[in-house]
């Protein structure tokens, strides 16, 4: 947690190397000029990483030389960190409570099956239950329209239904 000697910074990364960029700092952490605390790689949040140090981050420092780090939001050209560019705990908080999949679909929507047997199919949202995380979808290519109840983390939204 945020003391009163900590800060958080947003560290840009390569797009899909979030993961690898954590892990390396991880390794590097205890290093004099490093004095990483924490590491929070968001799955919302792509590109980026946040980092609790009890020092201002350094990327001049050799250890900050990391593959895919891109460098921290707000820093200045000359490599300071702008005081007003540390990021509050609270604006953290909303990453580490993962949203519920069925939150982000909608009733009308397009989406893909991604497992099961009819995988790959495209279908129509018809219905949500939203307590067991469930979806009736209808299949747009069946001749017939045949009703399919399957948890939301088995589908992928193609196009949300414009209200």
């Amino acid at each position: 947690m945020e003391d009163a000697k900590n800060s958080i910074f947003a560290l840009k990364t390569s797009a899909g190397q979030e993961r690898n960029v954590a892990r390396l700092l991880a390794m590097k952490a205890d290093k004099p000029g490093v004095d990483i605390k924490s590491i929070v790689v968001p799955e919302s949040l792509k590109g980026y990483i946040i980092v609790e140090s009890a020092t201002n981050l350094d990327m001049k420092n050799p250890d900050m030389k990391v593959r895919h780090l891109r460098g921290i939001v707000g820093a200045n050209k000359d490599g300071t960190i702008d005081p007003s560019s540390q990021i509050t705990l609270e604006e953290v908080k909303k990453f580490l409570k993962p949203q519920p999949i069925i939150s982000s679909i909608q009733k009308g929507s397009i989406v893909e099956l991604v497992s099961g047997p009819f995988k790959g199919e495209k279908s129509k949202v018809v219905r949500l239950d939203e307590s067991r995380e469930e979806v009736v979808l209808e299949l747009i290519e069946a001749a017939v329209p045949i009703p399919v109840t399957v948890k939301a983390d088995q589908i992928r939204i193609i196009k949300k239904e414009d209200d």
